[in-house]
């Protein structure tokens, strides 16, 4: 039995059935936020490499077992093991033809191997990547919804969840949990309260009417005394010489 599972928020890790079997087998069971399956990244890249391999199956007409099979039977990536040898402690007979000492149990030291990988993504992660600042209760946030193209909706912190993880009350009451990437502070501008003022109006007068004066001194080109054409800041005009002939 594990200390602790890790899963996505889907309808049958989030149920009641499946908490009291976390309390019955005295696990600890933890969900990823919400619309970042990052955080939970090694089982959604599992996910994705089983579905690869079952549609590649079918568009050829071969067994999905065998094929998961070798799958189980290939080395990872930076580890000189393959899944079953890390699981089993050996590989397991396919299709391909092996020596039967290869077939025989053999314990593989993988932990080391682990560590390094680890630190080595770890390293070319962490070049690009800040932490964020941390959020405390009554916070007010935007919250980024799902769909694209969608405005951030306000709403306030209620409480941590986890690391980097956040329960957001909106403004509707609905709760959400959410990743810190997907909230933003917010500067909420207090509302003014608007007094309506009766408009006196006297004989001869209008609220409505505006009168406006242009000076004469607001003109972007002006004429200087040798009649030369000058902007507001001194610059002389010159005319083209195509419109020397051009009379107004």
């Amino acid at each position: 039995i594990p200390n602790t599972v890790v899963s996505d928020n889907g309808p049958q890790y989030s149920s009641q059935e499946f908490q009291r079997f976390s309390q019955l087998w005295e696990f600890d069971h933890k969900t990823s936020s919400p619309g970042y399956p990052q955080s939970n990244g090694k089982a959604e890249s599992a996910v994705k490499t089983a579905k690869r391999l079952l549609h590649k199956a079918k568009a050829s007409g071969r067994d999905p077992y065998l094929a998961l099979l070798d799958h189980r039977n290939t080395p990872s990536q930076g580890l000189e093991s393959s899944p079953a040898q890390r699981l089993l402690n050996r590989r397991t007979r396919s299709l391909l033809p092996a020596k039967n000492s290869l077939l025989q149990p053999q314990v593989v030291q993988v932990e080391q191997a682990l560590f390094t990988n680890q630190r080595r993504q770890c390293a070319y992660y962490n070049r690009s990547a800040r932490d964020l600042d941390a959020l405390r209760s009554g916070d007010t946030v935007r919250v980024q919804p799902f769909e694209p193209h969608t405005e951030w909706k306000l709403g306030k912190v209620k409480r941590p969840v986890d690391s980097r993880s956040y329960e957001v009350e909106m403004d509707s009451g609905a709760v959400l949990r959410r990743n810190r990437r997907h909230l933003r502070r917010a500067r909420v501008v207090p509302q003014m309260e608007v007094v309506d003022i009766e408009t006196v109006n006297t004989p001869g007068t209008h609220a409505d009417t505006v009168i406006s004066q242009q000076s004469p001194h607001t003109q972007g080109d002006t004429c200087n005394g040798d009649g030369a054409k000058t902007t507001r800041c001194g610059r002389v005009v010159r005319q083209p010489q195509r419109y020397k002939d051009f009379t107004t």
